[in-house]
């Protein structure tokens, strides 16, 4: 695909919104992700990983077995494997005799993951542009599309818009790196930009979507198709300080507190928690 005919789409689409499929109701979603599993162990992980991601398990918080074993329905021997995974992903901790611990946020925590991520972030991009075929080219467009379809003035205060947002940002972000070849760096990278997702969905649970971020998203795209390296590598890593910039304006300890007013999801009920507007999007 010609960088100039990606141009072209991406410019042409400012159109009317369609109407957007509507996110599930937890219980259906839980149904569908149960059945999809190939293991009990891999359904209990996906779950854990979703409400640490998006803040329904809150910082810090301890993971009783008994509570999420009831919640989920898997045995605890399952809950403990799949909390294993994700202590490798480093989203949780494990303290010998006192159980599993969601990882405490902090803004000098996002400033070292967002360090580490825009040289894992530029590396794969740098691969997948050398690498990328038509295929890869008509992904990166695809993603792009899907994402730009969604008006982001309507976005923020509608949950349900919210989570389709974030399910395509993270679609597109894939996309872009794709036709990386190297598994480590697809590895390193994709664990630090999952924990840059908790910070990404705190960030837009207390100041919203920056209005910025589709021409932000074209650029990068643009660029990498336009086989522009250095370009689409600075301006990855512009994108990824924004967000890292959104989040620095707050107290610390707003920060560790995670997100306020979060209904709650598969995870232990808080006293005083009250249903919000929820949180999503992200760099």
């Amino acid at each position: 695909m010609r960088p100039e005919r990606a141009k072209s789409m991406s410019g042409s689409m400012s159109r009317p919104e369609p109407s957007i499929k509507p996110v599930e109701m937890p219980e259906a979603t839980d149904r569908r992700s149960r059945r999809d599993a190939k293991t009990l162990i891999e359904y209990a992980y996906k779950r854990l990983k979703t409400n640490v991601i998006r803040g329904h398990l809150a910082p810090g918080s301890k993971l009783r077995i008994e509570f999420l074993r009831k919640e989920y329905g898997v045995a605890s021997s399952t809950l403990r494997e799949a909390l294993s995974l994700l202590v490798a992903d480093s989203l949780v901790t494990v303290e010998g005799q006192q159980g599993f611990r969601v990882v405490p946020m902090s803004i000098e925590d996002f400033r070292e993951i967002s360090s580490l991520r825009k040289m894992m972030e530029t590396r794969a991009l740098r691969e997948a542009i050398a690498n990328g075929d038509d295929d890869w080219e008509a992904g990166v467009v695809g993603a792009f599309h899907k994402l730009n379809l969604i008006d982001l003035k309507r976005v923020n205060g509608s949950e349900a818009l919210v989570d389709v947002y974030n399910e395509r940002n993270h679609a597109f972000h894939e996309a872009l790196v794709a036709a990386c070849r190297s598994p480590w760096v697809r590895r390193f990278r994709s664990m630090l930009y999952d924990n840059s997702r908790r910070y990404g969905h705190l960030s837009v649970a207390k100041v919203g979507i920056r209005m910025s971020v589709q021409s932000e998203h074209r650029a990068i795209m643009e660029a990498a198709l336009a086989r522009d390296v250095e370009l689409a590598c600075r301006l990855i890593e512009e994108h990824i300080d924004l967000g890292l910039r959104g989040l620095a304006q707050f107290p610390p300890e707003e920060i560790a507190a995670g997100i306020p007013n979060l209904p709650t999801r598969g995870a232990p009920a808080a006293s005083g928690r009250r249903p919000g507007k929820g949180a999503a999007g992200r760099s």
